[in-house]
């Protein structure tokens, strides 16, 4: 059975099954420091399924991160808390 997950939204190059998709953190580290393969340099990375060298994981394109409710309520307390800062 192949596992899919989301990327991990701090450094989407750490694998899912060791550091946790999206905001979370791995609840059972499937995988001992793996780390997806992403080639930076091509133009379209944002939009490809990418693959853990370690565990297999399959993770979802970057750009579903844009898609989450959770990622954009996190922005717009962000934004919310340090708008005087700016």
């Amino acid at each position: 059975m192949r596992r899919l997950s989301r990327g991990c939204y701090d450094k989407f190059h750490r694998c899912p099954g060791w550091a946790g998709g999206g905001p979370k953190y791995a609840k059972t580290h499937r995988c001992n420091n793996g780390k997806v393969q992403v080639d930076y340099e091509d133009k379209l990375w944002t939009l490809k399924f990418h693959r853990c060298n370690f565990c297999n994981v399959l993770v979802l394109p970057y750009f579903t991160r844009w898609l989450s409710l959770w990622f954009w309520a996190y922005e717009i307390s962000f934004w919310w808390r340090y708008r005087n800062d700016r």
